[in-house]
């Protein structure tokens, strides 16, 4: 049914045009609330350029004179030049290529679509568009005779709808299947405008000399609109995707549903040194094989708190801030999940450094409240001793004066004896203090120490000791060897020695041994007595503040105990005593040492 006004034919097809330049138009105005999102705005000049080539191509058609008819044309052509340019930089977005629109490109192509129209619209001097045009008496459509300016715009626009589609194309076989369905939607939107033309251009549409193409640019630009408000397609990867991510330091990785890689930011590649395109699509657990329990987790659908990664990096160690969100569609079933990669390396090592720092302080707190303890169970115990022996060394002296003066020299000789014997006991005590000084301040290297040997010259240290006791001492015949520092052990067997003997039966009989713990990979060393043995009580005193074995008669300053303590924590080990408090039964007293070369773990 038509209907003549003037110089233009109403009909239905001119109706469907104008719809679809209406409908055009407000997709194109729609696409604008998306504009932010990189592409859209350029999908929007496509829709507009489409609706603008749907409006002048229906004057064009409704137009009964051939010189109005090629008049709408010419304008037409604005849209027919520029739909195809726009749909290609609309495409690269689409497939994160945007890297890939260079300056050049991005104003060297329009510039040919202006030249295009310059010579559509010159058309009437030089005919290289259309070399003739006549209207169709049964159609009311123009027949046109093509000249080569024509085939050329026909192989730039045709040349840029392939460049676009196999932009997208790829994308079918990248990302998972939810986002399969909506390129393959996108893909068959790209081919119906072709086949539009085609059929224009070959002479294969049922109305010859009409033009379908219009009509099915406007009907994609329309299954696009859909795509996005069925699918939210603009607000997910890859196309709306933030140029803030491509920015930010955090590493930023999107994995779907099935645990493949759906994207990445350039911060995330520089972590795995890896190209992009090596890595999209790929299962999660390629791109992390030695994060397989962590995986497992996301398998599981569970939630995973905030946790720290080390990882290293051309050659170097660093700390990761990983924390993972859900994401959802909109649905609310869980589409993927967003993992975020933040580099703490430098909070990391400072916060390492500070509590390094922290409990090297806190030792030395330690240590000096123990310095301090120490002192203080000096100032009871040693400065008691010394006392006592400086004291008897100032009577002595006085009795030798009064012995000179009176010519008696009949005790002379026990006095000098006495004398010596003080002088003795203090040389030992100052000793021991020099022993104990040293062991808190001097750092050693530690190294296989021969144990035979070290006993031996303990031994030989309190000789008179032993054989005025009539001691007997049962050694091993072999000693396994362990890592220690050869003077202060030789400290800790003269201590240990000296007190089996002291302590020991009357007379003292004496064993040594030692026992491997193969698992701890230490040696245990230990001595044992036949003495009275200790309660429970006084094992758990015995290496505290300079404890005696024995206040009534056994002389000593204690410290020889706490200087053995002392020197064994300090090489790595420990010490005790086990004992029954049964008399002839005795202490085993002890002391453990590495197996192993500690500085080489």
């Amino acid at each position: 049914m038509k209907h003549e006004i003037g110089t233009y034919l109403i009909s239905p097809l001119l109706l469907v045009l104008l719809f679809s330049g209406l409908a055009g138009l407000l997709i194109s105005f729609y696409l604008l609330k998306y504009r932010k999102n990189p592409g859209t705005l350029f999908l929007s000049l496509m829709q507009f350029s489409t609706a603008l080539w749907a409006f002048f191509y229906g004057l064009e058609y409704a137009a009964t004179e051939i010189d109005l008819k090629i008049f709408w044309s010419k304008f037409s052509y604005i849209g027919i030049v520029f739909a195809p340019v726009f749909f290609y930089f609309f495409s690269l977005h689409f497939a994160n290529k945007q890297h890939k629109l260079k300056r050049f490109i991005r104003y060297s192509l329009p510039a040919i679509a202006i030249l295009f129209m310059v010579g559509v619209a010159t058309n009437d001097y030089h005919h290289l568009h259309w070399q003739s045009y006549s209207i169709s008496t049964d159609y009311n459509t123009t027949i046109y005779q093509y000249g080569i300016l024509f085939w050329m715009v026909f192989a730039f626009n045709y040349f840029l709808l392939i460049l676009s589609i196999a932009n997208i194309v790829p994308l079918v076989f990248k990302f998972p299947e939810n986002f399969q369905v909506q390129i393959a939607l996108i893909i068959t939107a790209c081919i119906f405008p072709v086949i539009g033309n085609m059929m224009y251009v070959f002479d294969t549409s049922p109305i010859p000399g009409f033009d379908w193409t219009p009509i099915f640019f406007v009907f994609s630009g329309i299954m696009l609109s859909y795509i996005n408000i069925r699918y939210g397609t603009f607000d997910l990867i890859p196309f709306a995707r933030n140029k803030l991510l491509d920015t930010i330091p955090d590493g930023i990785l999107v994995i779907d549903k099935f645990l493949r890689v759906a994207d990445v930011n350039p911060a995330f590649l520089r972590l795995i040194r890896e190209p992009k395109e090596e890595i999209i699509g790929r299962p999660l657990i390629d791109v992390f094989p030695k994060r397989t329990s962590l995986i497992e987790q996301l398998s599981q659908m569970k939630e995973i708190p905030p946790m720290e990664l080390e990882t290293v990096i051309d050659g170097q160690n660093h700390f990761m801030d990983m924390r993972i969100s859900s994401l959802y569609d909109h649905q609310n079933n869980l589409s993927g999940r967003l993992v975020i990669f933040r580099d703490i390396t430098e909070k990391t090592i400072y916060e390492q450094t500070i509590s390094k720092a922290n409990k090297q302080l806190k030792q030395e707190i330690r240590e000096k409240e123990k310095l301090i303890s120490d002192l203080d169970a000096f100032d009871h115990t040693v400065a008691h001793d010394l006392n006592n022996v400086i004291g008897a060394i100032v009577t002595s002296t006085d009795l030798l004066q009064y012995e000179i003066d009176s010519k008696n020299h009949e005790n002379l000789e026990e006095i000098i004896s006495l004398i010596k014997l003080s002088a003795n006991k203090s040389f030992h005590v100052i000793k021991e203090l020099l022993t104990l000084a040293s062991v808190r301040q001097q750092d050693v290297r530690m190294e296989r120490i021969d144990m035979q040997k070290i006993f031996e010259e303990s031994e030989k240290r309190i000789e008179d000791m032993i054989k005025t006791s009539k001691a007997t001492i049962i050694k091993p015949d072999d000693w396994p060897s362990a890592y220690g520092y050869g003077p202060w052990i030789e400290e800790v067997w003269v201590n240990f020695l000296s007190n089996a003997v002291k302590y020991g039966g009357k007379p003292p009989v004496i064993e040594l041994g030692s026992t491997l713990f193969y698992s701890e990979k230490k040696i245990r060393y230990w001595i044992k007595d036949n003495g009275n043995g200790l309660t429970k009580d006084k094992q758990q005193k015995l290496f505290q503040k300079y404890e005696r074995f024995n206040q009534t008669h056994i002389e000593g300053t204690g410290l020889g105990l706490s200087i053995v303590k002392r020197i064994i924590e300090k090489l790595g080990g420990d010490v005790g005593v086990l004992s029954n408090a049964i008399p002839g039964e005795g202490c085993i007293f002890y002391f453990t040492l590495p197996q192993e070369d500690p500085s080489k773990k």
